[in-house]
């Protein structure tokens, strides 16, 4: 755990840096459901989407209490991530999964690193909670990569 006591712009500038990174989350989710056919791994998607938009909803909170103004737009990395998932989506279930799996990954990255921050004891329980949600995230995509779950899961039906 860092000892340095954050000032209330560097608090700011932290949660921004992971505000950014739920942004470019959620580019890269709507791609991921766009892209997918499986009715069980689509709805489990979407539950991993709205957990993302439920922690920019509480970081906005927490940087506007500190007197900070939130970050609104997905950057370039976001561009980027919700760009490759879509490619990846041409590839199928499995590409698209592996594509949110490095997501993930990169999202996890940031949520440990500033769990590690000296913030304030309820940012940081935010925070924890956020990257629980996080880590859970990445372990069922692991595991429907590892098990292969589009191959069993039923397609979403035609309309």
């Amino acid at each position: 755990m860092e000892n340095q006591v954050l000032t209330q712009d560097k608090i700011i500038e932290e949660l921004n840096e992971v505000l950014q990174i739920d942004i470019d989350a959620v580019g890269a989710y709507q791609s991921a459901i766009d892209q997918c056919d499986e009715v069980m791994i689509k709805q489990q998607l979407m539950s991993f989407l709205r957990d993302h938009e439920r922690h920019i909803v509480d970081l906005e909170a927490i940087i506007r209490r500190c007197g900070g103004e939130p970050v609104k737009t997905p950057d370039v990395k976001g561009f980027f991530r919700k760009t490759m998932t879509k490619v990846a989506g041409l590839g199928g279930t499995e590409a698209t999964l592996k594509a949110m799996l490095s997501n993930e990954r990169a999202t996890n990255d940031v949520y440990a690193k500033h769990c590690q921050k000296s913030f304030p004891p309820d940012i940081l329980d935010v925070l924890r909670r956020n990257y629980g949600d996080e880590q859970r995230h990445f372990s069922w995509i692991k595991t429907a990569v590892d098990q292969r779950l589009w191959e069993t899961a039923a397609p979403q039906p035609s309309v």
